[in-house]
Protein backbone atom coordinates (compact mmCIF):
# COMPACT_ATOMS: atom_id res chain seq x y z
CA UNK A 1 0.00 0.00 0.00
CA UNK A 2 1.21 3.73 -1.16
CA UNK A 3 2.65 5.66 2.04
CA UNK A 4 -0.39 8.08 1.03
CA UNK A 5 -3.14 5.46 0.81
CA UNK A 6 -2.05 4.19 4.17
CA UNK A 7 -2.10 7.68 5.98
CA UNK A 8 -5.68 8.10 4.34
CA UNK A 9 -6.84 4.92 5.72
CA UNK A 10 -5.60 5.29 8.77
CA UNK A 11 -7.26 8.53 9.47
CA UNK A 12 -10.73 7.06 8.33
CA UNK A 13 -10.29 4.21 10.99
CA UNK A 14 -9.82 7.37 13.50
CA UNK A 15 -12.86 8.77 11.80
CA UNK A 16 -14.96 5.74 11.86
CA UNK A 17 -14.12 5.07 15.79
CA UNK A 18 -14.48 8.71 16.75
CA UNK A 19 -18.21 7.92 14.63
CA UNK A 20 -18.37 5.05 16.66
CA UNK A 21 -18.05 6.78 19.77
CA UNK A 22 -20.80 9.70 19.39
CA UNK A 23 -23.37 7.20 18.34
CA UNK A 24 -23.01 5.18 21.61
CA UNK A 25 -22.90 8.59 23.12
CA UNK A 26 -26.40 9.19 21.62
CA UNK A 27 -25.16 11.55 19.32
CA UNK A 28 -26.54 9.91 16.10
CA UNK A 29 -27.17 12.83 13.74
CA UNK A 30 -23.37 13.98 14.53
CA UNK A 31 -22.13 10.64 14.08
CA UNK A 32 -23.84 10.18 10.43
CA UNK A 33 -22.95 13.85 9.58
CA UNK A 34 -19.00 12.56 10.07
CA UNK A 35 -19.22 9.47 7.75
CA UNK A 36 -20.60 11.36 5.32
CA UNK A 37 -18.31 14.09 5.31
CA UNK A 38 -15.51 11.08 5.43
CA UNK A 39 -16.81 9.62 2.51
CA UNK A 40 -16.97 12.66 0.61
CA UNK A 41 -13.65 13.41 1.48
CA UNK A 42 -12.44 9.19 0.36
CA UNK A 43 -14.40 9.65 -2.41
CA UNK A 44 -12.47 13.29 -3.45
CA UNK A 45 -8.84 11.88 -2.87
CA UNK A 46 -9.80 8.76 -5.12
CA UNK A 47 -10.62 10.71 -7.99
CA UNK A 48 -7.63 13.02 -6.78
CA UNK A 49 -5.00 10.08 -7.21
CA UNK A 50 -7.30 8.10 -10.58
CA UNK A 51 -8.77 11.26 -12.63
CA UNK A 52 -11.78 8.67 -13.07
CA UNK A 53 -15.10 9.59 -11.47
CA UNK A 54 -15.85 6.06 -11.58
CA UNK A 55 -13.27 4.56 -9.73
CA UNK A 56 -14.16 1.88 -7.83
CA UNK A 57 -11.80 2.39 -4.72
CA UNK A 58 -14.32 6.28 -4.55
CA UNK A 59 -17.35 4.66 -5.37
CA UNK A 60 -16.97 2.03 -2.41
CA UNK A 61 -15.62 5.16 -0.62
CA UNK A 62 -18.81 7.18 -1.08
CA UNK A 63 -21.71 4.84 -1.29
CA UNK A 64 -20.85 2.22 1.19
CA UNK A 65 -19.38 4.73 3.79
CA UNK A 66 -22.10 7.36 2.79
CA UNK A 67 -25.32 4.60 3.14
CA UNK A 68 -22.93 4.29 6.29
CA UNK A 69 -23.70 7.81 7.46
CA UNK A 70 -27.47 8.01 6.39
CA UNK A 71 -27.82 4.97 8.77
CA UNK A 72 -26.16 6.08 11.42
CA UNK A 73 -28.71 9.41 11.64
CA UNK A 74 -30.98 6.64 12.99
CA UNK A 75 -34.17 8.59 11.54
CA UNK A 76 -36.57 5.50 12.05
CA UNK A 77 -37.64 3.81 14.94
CA UNK A 78 -36.72 0.58 13.39
CA UNK A 79 -33.50 1.45 13.74
CA UNK A 80 -31.20 0.99 16.84
CA UNK A 81 -27.91 0.98 18.12
CA UNK A 82 -24.84 -0.78 16.15
CA UNK A 83 -23.54 -3.85 17.50
CA UNK A 84 -20.27 -3.53 18.22
CA UNK A 85 -19.31 -6.29 15.45
CA UNK A 86 -21.75 -4.26 13.26
CA UNK A 87 -19.17 -1.35 13.52
CA UNK A 88 -16.15 -3.47 13.32
CA UNK A 89 -18.04 -5.60 9.99
CA UNK A 90 -18.65 -2.05 7.94
CA UNK A 91 -15.37 -0.43 8.90
CA UNK A 92 -13.07 -3.47 8.47
CA UNK A 93 -14.76 -4.51 4.74
CA UNK A 94 -14.05 -1.45 3.82
CA UNK A 95 -10.55 -1.28 5.21
CA UNK A 96 -9.77 -4.89 3.49
CA UNK A 97 -11.50 -3.85 0.05
CA UNK A 98 -8.06 -1.39 0.24
CA UNK A 99 -5.89 -3.41 1.51
CA UNK A 100 -6.72 -5.81 -0.79
CA UNK A 101 -6.83 -3.05 -3.84
CA UNK A 102 -3.77 -1.59 -3.46
CA UNK A 103 -1.76 -4.62 -2.80
CA UNK A 104 -3.17 -6.31 -6.40
CA UNK A 105 -2.74 -2.80 -7.90
CA UNK A 106 1.76 -3.19 -6.81
CA UNK A 107 1.90 -6.09 -8.38
CA UNK A 108 0.28 -6.23 -11.51
CA UNK A 109 2.30 -2.79 -11.91
CA UNK A 110 5.20 -4.78 -12.10
CA UNK A 111 3.70 -7.63 -14.33
CA UNK A 112 4.40 -6.67 -17.91
CA UNK A 113 2.09 -8.68 -21.10
CA UNK A 114 4.43 -10.38 -23.65
CA UNK A 115 1.15 -10.18 -26.18
CA UNK A 116 -0.91 -7.65 -27.80
CA UNK A 117 -3.95 -8.53 -29.43
CA UNK A 118 -5.15 -6.37 -32.43
CA UNK A 119 -8.89 -6.34 -33.16
CA UNK A 120 -10.57 -4.99 -36.57
CA UNK A 121 -13.21 -1.69 -35.75
CA UNK A 122 -15.26 -2.81 -38.17
CA UNK A 123 -15.54 -6.06 -37.04
CA UNK A 124 -16.14 -4.77 -33.44
CA UNK A 125 -19.01 -2.90 -34.61
CA UNK A 126 -20.73 -5.55 -36.26
CA UNK A 127 -20.41 -7.94 -33.27
CA UNK A 128 -21.69 -5.45 -30.84
CA UNK A 129 -24.52 -4.67 -32.94
CA UNK A 130 -25.20 -8.47 -33.24
CA UNK A 131 -25.13 -8.55 -29.30
CA UNK A 132 -27.06 -6.14 -28.90
CA UNK A 133 -30.14 -7.41 -31.05
CA UNK A 134 -29.21 -10.96 -29.60
CA UNK A 135 -29.96 -9.63 -25.70
CA UNK A 136 -32.85 -7.08 -26.68
CA UNK A 137 -35.10 -9.87 -28.99
CA UNK A 138 -34.28 -12.71 -26.44
CA UNK A 139 -35.31 -10.66 -23.43
CA UNK A 140 -37.92 -9.57 -25.40
CA UNK A 141 -39.30 -13.01 -26.07
CA UNK A 142 -38.67 -14.33 -22.98
CA UNK A 143 -40.61 -11.34 -21.24
CA UNK A 144 -43.99 -12.04 -23.38
CA UNK A 145 -43.64 -15.78 -22.83
CA UNK A 146 -43.87 -14.83 -18.87
CA UNK A 147 -46.66 -12.42 -19.53
CA UNK A 148 -48.48 -15.77 -21.78
CA UNK A 149 -47.67 -18.31 -18.32
CA UNK A 150 -48.33 -15.61 -15.69
CA UNK A 151 -51.56 -13.91 -17.17
CA UNK A 152 -50.58 -10.48 -16.73
CA UNK A 153 -48.42 -7.63 -17.06
CA UNK A 154 -46.77 -6.01 -14.02
CA UNK A 155 -47.63 -2.02 -15.31
CA UNK A 156 -51.15 -3.11 -15.73
CA UNK A 157 -51.72 -4.97 -12.95
CA UNK A 158 -53.53 -3.33 -9.52
CA UNK A 159 -51.53 -6.07 -7.23
CA UNK A 160 -49.47 -4.11 -4.93
CA UNK A 161 -46.24 -7.26 -5.28
CA UNK A 162 -47.32 -7.44 -9.17
CA UNK A 163 -43.24 -7.45 -9.68
CA UNK A 164 -41.85 -9.40 -6.85
CA UNK A 165 -44.76 -12.44 -8.51
CA UNK A 166 -43.73 -11.61 -11.64
CA UNK A 167 -40.99 -14.79 -12.48
CA UNK A 168 -41.07 -17.96 -14.19
CA UNK A 169 -37.97 -19.79 -13.06
CA UNK A 170 -35.31 -19.80 -14.90
CA UNK A 171 -36.93 -17.96 -17.63
CA UNK A 172 -36.28 -14.83 -15.95
CA UNK A 173 -33.16 -14.43 -16.15
CA UNK A 174 -33.54 -14.15 -19.98
CA UNK A 175 -36.26 -11.20 -19.14
CA UNK A 176 -33.99 -8.94 -16.73
CA UNK A 177 -30.95 -9.06 -19.62
CA UNK A 178 -32.78 -6.00 -21.48
CA UNK A 179 -30.62 -3.80 -18.84
CA UNK A 180 -27.05 -4.82 -20.59
CA UNK A 181 -28.80 -3.51 -24.17
CA UNK A 182 -28.24 0.51 -23.67
CA UNK A 183 -25.12 -0.15 -21.69
CA UNK A 184 -24.04 -1.95 -25.24
CA UNK A 185 -25.50 0.37 -27.43
CA UNK A 186 -23.57 3.16 -25.87
CA UNK A 187 -20.42 1.11 -26.12
CA UNK A 188 -21.70 0.55 -29.56
CA UNK A 189 -21.45 4.36 -30.72
CA UNK A 190 -18.49 4.99 -28.73
CA UNK A 191 -16.01 2.71 -30.75
CA UNK A 192 -17.45 4.27 -34.12
CA UNK A 193 -15.23 6.63 -35.69
CA UNK A 194 -17.56 7.43 -38.96
CA UNK A 195 -21.41 8.04 -39.14
CA UNK A 196 -23.45 5.63 -38.63
CA UNK A 197 -25.89 4.47 -41.51
CA UNK A 198 -29.54 4.85 -41.09
CA UNK A 199 -29.99 1.05 -41.40
CA UNK A 200 -27.92 0.89 -37.81
CA UNK A 201 -29.45 3.91 -36.33
CA UNK A 202 -32.93 2.44 -36.78
CA UNK A 203 -31.76 -0.92 -35.53
CA UNK A 204 -30.75 0.81 -32.17
CA UNK A 205 -33.48 2.75 -31.58
CA UNK A 206 -35.81 -0.44 -31.99
CA UNK A 207 -33.53 -2.51 -29.83
CA UNK A 208 -33.57 0.15 -27.01
CA UNK A 209 -36.88 0.74 -27.24
CA UNK A 210 -37.92 -3.16 -26.88
CA UNK A 211 -35.36 -2.67 -23.71
CA UNK A 212 -36.69 0.00 -22.03
CA UNK A 213 -40.59 -1.48 -22.69
CA UNK A 214 -39.53 -4.44 -20.98
CA UNK A 215 -37.89 -3.01 -17.95
CA UNK A 216 -40.90 -0.52 -17.52
CA UNK A 217 -43.23 -2.80 -17.96
CA UNK A 218 -41.79 -4.98 -15.16
CA UNK A 219 -41.99 -2.19 -12.81
CA UNK A 220 -38.67 -3.11 -11.61
CA UNK A 221 -37.51 0.02 -10.14
CA UNK A 222 -33.51 -1.98 -9.89
CA UNK A 223 -33.70 -2.46 -13.26
CA UNK A 224 -34.49 1.22 -14.64
CA UNK A 225 -31.84 2.23 -12.31
CA UNK A 226 -29.42 -0.11 -14.54
CA UNK A 227 -30.95 0.92 -17.60
CA UNK A 228 -29.71 4.20 -16.87
CA UNK A 229 -26.68 4.26 -14.22
CA UNK A 230 -24.91 1.21 -16.29
CA UNK A 231 -24.46 3.28 -19.31
CA UNK A 232 -23.48 5.99 -17.82
CA UNK A 233 -20.32 4.41 -15.67
CA UNK A 234 -19.58 3.17 -18.99
CA UNK A 235 -19.49 6.88 -20.49
CA UNK A 236 -17.60 7.94 -17.62
CA UNK A 237 -15.01 4.88 -17.99
CA UNK A 238 -14.25 4.90 -21.46
CA UNK A 239 -14.57 8.92 -21.79
CA UNK A 240 -11.03 10.67 -21.43
CA UNK A 241 -11.94 14.33 -21.85
CA UNK A 242 -14.82 14.98 -19.84
CA UNK A 243 -16.57 18.37 -19.59
CA UNK A 244 -17.35 18.41 -16.18
CA UNK A 245 -19.99 21.64 -16.14
CA UNK A 246 -21.88 19.60 -18.88
CA UNK A 247 -21.73 16.48 -16.89
CA UNK A 248 -22.86 17.90 -13.50
CA UNK A 249 -25.82 19.55 -16.10
CA UNK A 250 -26.84 16.52 -17.28
CA UNK A 251 -26.73 14.41 -14.07
CA UNK A 252 -29.34 16.99 -12.76
CA UNK A 253 -31.65 16.28 -15.62
CA UNK A 254 -31.10 12.50 -15.20
CA UNK A 255 -31.89 12.39 -11.17
CA UNK A 256 -34.53 14.70 -11.86
CA UNK A 257 -36.02 12.07 -14.61
CA UNK A 258 -34.88 9.47 -12.76
CA UNK A 259 -36.99 10.16 -9.58
CA UNK A 260 -39.86 10.86 -11.50
CA UNK A 261 -40.20 7.61 -12.88
CA UNK A 262 -39.35 5.96 -9.95
CA UNK A 263 -42.53 7.87 -8.37
CA UNK A 264 -44.42 6.60 -11.37
CA UNK A 265 -43.31 3.31 -10.47
CA UNK A 266 -44.57 3.27 -7.26
CA UNK A 267 -48.07 4.73 -8.21
CA UNK A 268 -48.34 1.70 -10.40
CA UNK A 269 -47.09 -0.30 -7.35
CA UNK A 270 -50.01 0.96 -5.63
CA UNK A 271 -48.04 1.63 -2.51
CA UNK A 272 -49.53 4.45 -0.98
CA UNK A 273 -48.83 7.42 0.88
CA UNK A 274 -49.92 6.17 4.51
CA UNK A 275 -49.37 2.40 3.56
CA UNK A 276 -45.55 3.73 3.51
CA UNK A 277 -45.53 5.98 6.59
CA UNK A 278 -46.67 2.82 8.38
CA UNK A 279 -44.03 0.66 7.01
CA UNK A 280 -41.21 3.09 7.68
CA UNK A 281 -42.14 4.36 11.03
CA UNK A 282 -40.08 7.72 10.91
CA UNK A 283 -38.95 9.79 13.88
CA UNK A 284 -40.43 12.55 12.47
CA UNK A 285 -43.87 11.68 10.82
CA UNK A 286 -43.91 15.20 8.94
CA UNK A 287 -40.81 14.38 6.92
CA UNK A 288 -41.63 13.89 3.18
CA UNK A 289 -42.39 10.82 1.32
CA UNK A 290 -39.90 11.78 -1.25
CA UNK A 291 -37.20 12.14 1.31
CA UNK A 292 -38.32 9.17 3.49
CA UNK A 293 -38.12 6.65 0.81
CA UNK A 294 -34.53 6.94 -0.47
CA UNK A 295 -33.27 7.53 3.39
CA UNK A 296 -35.04 4.26 3.81
CA UNK A 297 -34.31 2.65 0.61
CA UNK A 298 -30.52 2.98 2.05
CA UNK A 299 -30.19 3.15 5.77
CA UNK A 300 -32.52 0.24 6.66
CA UNK A 301 -30.23 -2.18 4.68
CA UNK A 302 -27.45 -1.65 7.59
CA UNK A 303 -30.29 -1.65 10.26
CA UNK A 304 -31.37 -5.46 8.81
CA UNK A 305 -27.24 -5.88 9.17
CA UNK A 306 -26.95 -4.84 12.64
CA UNK A 307 -30.30 -6.93 13.81
CA UNK A 308 -28.81 -9.94 12.19
CA UNK A 309 -25.25 -9.48 14.59
CA UNK A 310 -27.96 -9.59 17.31
CA UNK A 311 -30.15 -12.52 16.13
CA UNK A 312 -28.05 -15.14 14.28
CA UNK A 313 -27.80 -18.13 17.01
CA UNK A 314 -25.48 -20.08 13.83
CA UNK A 315 -23.07 -19.36 10.80
CA UNK A 316 -24.33 -21.71 7.62
CA UNK A 317 -20.49 -22.33 6.52
CA UNK A 318 -20.31 -20.90 3.20
CA UNK A 319 -23.75 -22.29 1.94
CA UNK A 320 -25.10 -18.90 1.97
CA UNK A 321 -22.74 -17.67 -0.68
CA UNK A 322 -23.25 -20.93 -2.55
CA UNK A 323 -26.43 -20.01 -3.27
CA UNK A 324 -25.60 -18.99 -7.08
CA UNK A 325 -24.85 -22.43 -7.43
CA UNK A 326 -27.66 -24.25 -6.05
CA UNK A 327 -30.16 -21.53 -7.92
CA UNK A 328 -28.44 -21.98 -10.99
CA UNK A 329 -27.98 -26.13 -11.11
CA UNK A 330 -31.77 -26.43 -9.47
CA UNK A 331 -30.16 -28.30 -6.71
CA UNK A 332 -32.05 -25.93 -4.32
CA UNK A 333 -34.96 -27.93 -5.68
CA UNK A 334 -33.55 -31.12 -4.90
CA UNK A 335 -32.35 -30.41 -1.55
CA UNK A 336 -34.37 -27.39 -0.04
CA UNK A 337 -32.25 -27.79 3.01
CA UNK A 338 -29.08 -26.05 1.33
CA UNK A 339 -30.92 -22.72 1.36
CA UNK A 340 -33.75 -22.84 4.18
CA UNK A 341 -32.03 -20.25 6.18
CA UNK A 342 -33.96 -17.78 8.27
CA UNK A 343 -33.61 -14.04 6.71
CA UNK A 344 -32.80 -11.65 9.65
CA UNK A 345 -34.72 -8.15 8.89
CA UNK A 346 -36.38 -5.61 10.72
CA UNK A 347 -39.73 -5.58 8.81
CA UNK A 348 -40.81 -8.05 6.33
CA UNK A 349 -41.78 -5.38 3.71
CA UNK A 350 -37.54 -4.16 4.17
CA UNK A 351 -36.50 -6.85 3.15
CA UNK A 352 -33.19 -6.02 1.02
CA UNK A 353 -29.76 -6.15 2.54
CA UNK A 354 -25.89 -5.00 2.65
CA UNK A 355 -23.54 -6.45 0.51
CA UNK A 356 -21.88 -8.11 3.47
CA UNK A 357 -24.74 -9.64 4.62
CA UNK A 358 -24.23 -13.20 3.79
CA UNK A 359 -20.47 -13.03 3.82
CA UNK A 360 -21.33 -12.65 7.95
CA UNK A 361 -24.05 -15.47 7.76
CA UNK A 362 -21.26 -17.38 6.75
CA UNK A 363 -17.99 -16.80 8.73
CA UNK A 364 -18.83 -14.15 10.82
CA UNK A 365 -16.40 -11.17 11.10
CA UNK A 366 -13.57 -13.01 9.33
CA UNK A 367 -16.14 -13.92 6.92
CA UNK A 368 -16.51 -9.77 5.68
CA UNK A 369 -12.95 -9.25 5.85
CA UNK A 370 -12.24 -12.35 3.78
CA UNK A 371 -14.87 -10.98 1.46
CA UNK A 372 -13.35 -7.69 1.61
CA UNK A 373 -9.75 -8.85 0.85
CA UNK A 374 -11.08 -11.16 -2.71
CA UNK A 375 -13.42 -8.30 -4.15
CA UNK A 376 -10.43 -5.74 -3.59
CA UNK A 377 -8.59 -7.94 -5.55
CA UNK A 378 -11.01 -8.60 -8.17
CA UNK A 379 -11.61 -4.86 -8.67
CA UNK A 380 -8.18 -4.38 -8.40
CA UNK A 381 -7.34 -6.92 -11.59
CA UNK A 382 -10.50 -5.65 -13.42
CA UNK A 383 -9.23 -1.77 -13.09
CA UNK A 384 -6.14 -2.62 -15.14
CA UNK A 385 -8.07 -4.74 -17.86
CA UNK A 386 -9.96 -1.77 -19.01
CA UNK A 387 -6.60 -0.02 -19.61
CA UNK A 388 -5.00 -2.78 -20.87
CA UNK A 389 -7.76 -4.78 -22.84
CA UNK A 390 -9.32 -3.46 -26.51
CA UNK A 391 -11.99 -6.08 -26.32
CA UNK A 392 -14.76 -3.25 -25.43
CA UNK A 393 -17.06 -5.85 -23.61
CA UNK A 394 -14.35 -5.43 -20.74
CA UNK A 395 -16.52 -2.29 -20.02
CA UNK A 396 -19.43 -4.10 -19.72
CA UNK A 397 -17.74 -5.98 -16.74
CA UNK A 398 -16.29 -2.86 -15.06
CA UNK A 399 -19.86 -1.23 -15.44
CA UNK A 400 -21.49 -4.21 -13.43
CA UNK A 401 -18.55 -4.66 -10.88
CA UNK A 402 -19.35 -0.63 -10.25
CA UNK A 403 -22.97 -0.51 -10.08
CA UNK A 404 -22.62 -3.82 -7.38
CA UNK A 405 -20.09 -1.35 -5.35
CA UNK A 406 -22.66 2.02 -5.77
CA UNK A 407 -25.58 -0.68 -4.32
CA UNK A 408 -23.47 -2.02 -1.54
CA UNK A 409 -25.91 -0.97 0.43
CA UNK A 410 -28.84 -2.44 -0.98
CA UNK A 411 -27.68 -6.58 -1.49
CA UNK A 412 -25.55 -9.25 -1.03
CA UNK A 413 -25.25 -8.91 -5.23
CA UNK A 414 -22.09 -11.30 -5.10
CA UNK A 415 -24.16 -14.24 -3.87
CA UNK A 416 -27.71 -13.94 -5.76
CA UNK A 417 -28.29 -16.00 -9.19
CA UNK A 418 -28.73 -13.15 -11.19
CA UNK A 419 -25.64 -11.51 -11.04
CA UNK A 420 -23.83 -14.76 -11.86
CA UNK A 421 -26.10 -15.30 -14.52
CA UNK A 422 -25.18 -11.64 -16.26
CA UNK A 423 -21.51 -12.38 -15.56
CA UNK A 424 -22.00 -15.33 -17.72
CA UNK A 425 -24.04 -13.38 -20.34
CA UNK A 426 -21.39 -10.78 -20.33
CA UNK A 427 -18.52 -13.34 -20.65
CA UNK A 428 -20.50 -15.03 -23.54
CA UNK A 429 -20.71 -11.43 -25.11
CA UNK A 430 -17.01 -11.46 -24.27
CA UNK A 431 -16.12 -14.31 -26.19
CA UNK A 432 -18.50 -13.35 -29.39
CA UNK A 433 -16.49 -10.07 -29.72
CA UNK A 434 -13.07 -11.54 -29.01
CA UNK A 435 -13.26 -14.21 -31.83
CA UNK A 436 -15.22 -12.48 -34.42
CA UNK A 437 -13.14 -8.90 -34.58
CA UNK A 438 -9.23 -10.23 -33.67
CA UNK A 439 -7.59 -9.92 -36.72
CA UNK A 440 -4.07 -11.60 -35.26
CA UNK A 441 -1.72 -11.54 -32.42
CA UNK A 442 2.04 -10.24 -32.50
CA UNK A 443 4.55 -10.64 -30.46
CA UNK A 444 5.82 -7.11 -28.68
Amino acid sequence: MQKKSFIVQIAFLILSIASMIISKAGQHIASGVLLFVGAILLYSYYFWISHSLVDLRALLSLFWIGGEGLAALQLSHLQTDWTNTTWICFTGFYFMFIIGYELTQFYLSRYKSKKKKVYSRAKISSCLMFCIILIAVGSLISFITEVIHLGYVPILSEETHAYSNFHVTGLHYFTVTCMMVHALTLIYIMNQKSKMDRADIAMLIICNCMALLVAVACISKFQLLLTVALPAIIYLSIKKDINYRKLFLWACIGFVALAGLFTFMIIRRNYGEGYLNDIFEMKNKNLPMAIQYPYMYIANNYANFNYMTQQLTEHSWGLKMLFPVFALTGLKFVFPQLVAFPVYITKTELNTLTIIYDAFYDFGVLGVFVFGIVLGVVCAYMARKIKKNKNPIIYLFYGQIAMYLVLSFFSTWFSIPTTWFWFAVTAFLYLIVEKGSRKKIVLL
